[in-house]
């Protein structure tokens, strides 16, 4: 999934959004930082390091640039869009069911790339 994409879903679930598009955009860099850091580093893969947001930290995120998580675990991008602008918004109740299903994503993601890949050597795993 692209950023554009991303951005596209969330906003057909949430349209007429207040969020402005820079601070989705900067929710989408810390997704998949936070995606790097917790799963993706420790792995013995390197398909991954020439993907994703947060390889854009000086502003130059464009549409087309591709998300770190791969499908079918991309779809955790928008529910978490549309869970971090509830949150913002004070829509604890929408908030919590986003939140739910990007966690659900979130640990199938793990799993699937705790039996894809070997962890390096040396490195724990930690969910």
């Amino acid at each position: 999934m692209t950023v554009g994409q991303a951005l596209e879903r969330a906003e057909e679930l949430r349209p007429g959004s207040r969020i402005a598009l820079a601070t989705r955009q900067a929710w989408l860099k810390e997704a998949d930082a936070m995606l790097r850091e917790r799963f993706f580093k420790n792995s013995i893969t390197d398909a991954y390091d020439d993907v994703g947001a947060d390889l854009a930290w000086d502003d130059s995120l464009q549409d087309d640039d591709v998300l770190l998580a791969p499908a079918p675990f991309d779809a955790l991008y928008p529910h978490y869009l549309c869970a971090m602008t509830d949150a913002a918004l004070g829509e604890t109740d929408r908030y919590a069911g986003e939140q739910a299903q990007y966690n659900s994503l979130l640990a199938d993601l793990a799993a699937w790339l705790r039996r894809s890949y070997p962890t390096l050597t040396g490195a724990q795993w930690r969910w």
